[in-house]
């Protein structure tokens, strides 16, 4: 039985319900005609083209929300909120979807957080692409929200909590610099990864700073969200298909050619274990880090960014012989609560 399905998990999807249907209604001007709980696996094929995705931590549970539009439906979203009338989307505007996210989950999280649950939240991720196939895993449940136009939906992929964090040393008194201490122990852990795991050599190009016209396209990948007092963001890899699948090959000994479901949540696999290797170093140098779950991206010609006053994003390239792949690590501080 998944953690969505259990009574527990009631409150926690009304709020999210409530929080989506006030924030669509009031903010967007787009009336939701009614809504249904959908069943893991429903999603599969459904044509998103523009989500938002955040992490999500708590007391108890682990795991991340998305709000996922099909093309046309996040147009009349972003002309309702806009006052417009435009046929098609601009520049820019699919930046509203990681706004929505983080406006959806600030109201659901203040009611749930009242009520005890002690929500932390991760930087939202957008994702935007020709078709995205999948935001999350097999055993994700979402809600239909269906409008005039076609639907959207709200997914969460949720697991109860298993591990606490350790406390930083008591005597550590040393300035955490964040940004830097973190990416730095996150590409020592994806390079350590592939060579003990996948024995591939990988070549680490220069960092740069994620713009508008510094991005890439990927077609499969996976990010995680990270959380710590003050500090917020996310970790991601992600990947052209061709050394993705040069990289599973390997490790499974069996040549795949397709992003097939054999292979593709290998992406969530390598993103969990580099993450743990940098978080274990990073709680033993003073950090206190938590994590969500890492979410799977799979799609064609799919880009990425981070939104917000006070957030960066770092890029750092990596090649292996079979073509690119790349760490995105996106950060930003917060009030702490």
């Amino acid at each position: 039985m998944t953690l969505q399905s259990q009574p527990q998990f009631a409150p926690f999807l009304n709020a999210f319900i409530q929080a989506t249907e006030l924030t669509l209604q009031d903010l967007c001007r787009i009336p939701i005609r009614g809504h249904r709980r959908m069943k893991p696996g429903e999603l599969t094929g459904k044509e998103i083209s523009v989500a938002g995705l955040i992490g999500i931590t708590s007391n108890s549970i682990q795991g991340s929300m998305s709000i996922q539009f099909p093309r046309s439906t996040f147009l009349d979203v972003m002309n309702g909120m806009l006052g417009e009338e435009m046929t098609e989307l601009e520049p820019g505007m699919e930046d509203g979807a990681a706004e929505l996210t983080n406006i959806i989950f600030g109201n659901a999280k203040v009611s749930l957080n009242e009520n005890g649950f002690g929500i932390q939240m991760a930087i939202p991720t957008l994702l935007t692409g020709t078709s995205i196939q999948s935001i999350a895993s097999d055993g994700a449940e979402g809600i239909e929200f269906k409008t005039d136009g076609e639907s959207f939906y709200v997914v969460f992929d949720l697991r109860n909590k298993t591990t606490d964090v350790a406390p930083p040393p008591a005597t550590s008194a040393k300035k955490i610099d964040w940004s830097a201490d973190m990416l730095l122990e996150f590409v020592r852990a994806v390079r350590k990864t592939l060579e003990v795991q996948f024995n591939a050599q990988t070549e680490i190009g220069s960092p740069f700073k994620k713009t508008p016209d510094q991005n890439f396209l990927f077609d499969v990948g996976s990010v995680i969200g990270v959380n710590e007092s003050g500090f917020s963001g996310y970790f991601g890899l992600f990947y052209e298909s061709a050394p993705f699948l040069n990289l599973m090959s390997g490790l499974l000994g069996c040549e795949f050619k397709e992003l097939n479901a054999e292979v593709q949540d290998g992406a969530s696999e390598i993103t969990n274990i580099c993450f743990g290797v940098a978080k274990q170093v990073l709680n033993s140098n003073g950090h206190a880090i938590t994590m969500a779950l890492p979410n799977l991206i799979l799609g064609k010609d799919i880009r990425s960014s981070s939104q917000g006053v006070g957030r960066s994003t770092i890029v750092v390239p990596l090649k292996i012989p079979s073509g690119r792949f790349w760490i995105e690590f996106s950060y930003g501080e917060t009030s702490g609560s």
